[in-house]
């Protein structure tokens, strides 16, 4: 590369003096300690050379220096170079650019497939507990007719009927308990598992049961 004048740079390059010394104060462009300025720097800096312009190269040689004006064609073969080799460096960020930009648009997609498929899981039913794989099934009051206002009431201790067998042991239990006994004395006494709550009030309800004291039941002999 050859070593240019400020005038002569400015002449080469189209550019003014006064932005080649600004340049040169912001760092951006550097020169030798003799105060001339090297054409790769100028290209280094963005500067485009024109080569139809001949300017006169400097070097130094001792104490005092020589002219010499370079063969045009000297600087076209590696300012060809520097060119191809931007051009192929644009290039490549370019592509860069693009599988950059191509991989953000497969991100959003799959983002939003989610956001899809979150979705439909939120508006989808939930099941209830009892629906649930191995839990345990509730037992499902079926619902009876009503009964007519005018109907006697069906007695308690049908033949066959399950409830109407414990209610004969609960009848039983208590005409050995004047002083009556609660639904958990009952249920202790007589060795069963569930509640005798619900039983005993529908044994009060028919009149097979008497309600003394707080939570406690006799039995009343049949008339």
């Amino acid at each position: 590369m050859a070593l240019l004048t400020i005038s002569d740079a400015a002449r080469v390059t189209g550019a003014s003096r006064q932005l080649l010394h600004r340049y040169i104060n912001t760092g951006k462009l550097s020169r030798t300690p003799d105060g001339l300025i090297d054409t790769a720097e100028l290209l280094r800096a963005g500067f485009a050379l024109q080569v139809g312009d001949t300017p006169k190269s400097h070097e130094v040689t001792g104490d005092h220096d020589t002219t010499v004006t370079p063969p045009v064609t000297a600087d076209v073969t590696p300012l060809e170079r520097l060119v191809a080799r931007l051009e192929q460096e644009i290039a490549a960020a370019h592509t860069r650019e693009h599988q950059y930009q191509e991989q953000i648009a497969r991100l959003t997609l799959l983002v939003e497939q989610m956001q899809h498929r979150y979705d439909r899981l939120l508006d989808m039913p939930r099941p209830s507990p009892q629906d649930a794989p191995g839990a345990p099934q509730t037992p499902r009051r079926v619902p009876q007719p009503p009964t007519p206002p005018d109907a006697p009431p069906t007695p308690p201790d049908a033949a066959g009927d399950a409830r109407g067998a414990m209610r004969r042991r609960i009848v039983a239990l208590l005409q050995d308990e004047p002083e009556g006994l609660t639904p958990a004395e009952m249920q202790a006494r007589l060795g069963v598992e569930r509640s005798l709550t619900d039983t005993c009030q529908g044994m009060l309800r028919y009149g097979r049961l008497r309600r003394v004291g707080r939570g406690r039941y006799v039995a009343i002999a049949p008339g």
